[in-house]
């Protein structure tokens, strides 16, 4: 499977990460961001410009997390995303 851009932007250079804002500007999905409020990688900044410039999109930061925030804080990520999943449209 060959992976696209976007999918590897995470692991990219911390310099080209709001290059990914028309793209996702254009995408009509709706888009949750998880963000570590500690990332020294990925400044939670980003994620606040994310969550402002792009439509459809909810931001929920996690508190003492870093760039792995699924790591640092699985329960609180788990209900972030099932909070999304349980309230998108079928």
């Amino acid at each position: 499977m060959r992976r696209s851009w976007m999918h590897l932007a995470g692991a990219g250079d911390s310099r080209y990460t709001m290059e990914l804002l028309p793209a996702l500007r254009e995408s009509a999905t709706p888009k949750l961001l998880v963000w570590g409020e500690d990332d020294g990688f990925q400044k939670v900044a980003y994620a606040e410009r994310f969550a402002a410039e792009i439509p459809g999109t909810a931001l929920v930061r996690v508190p003492r997390a870093g760039h792995l925030p699924m790591e640092n804080a699985p329960d609180q990520v788990a209900r972030a995303l099932a909070g999304c999943f349980n309230t998108m449209p079928l």
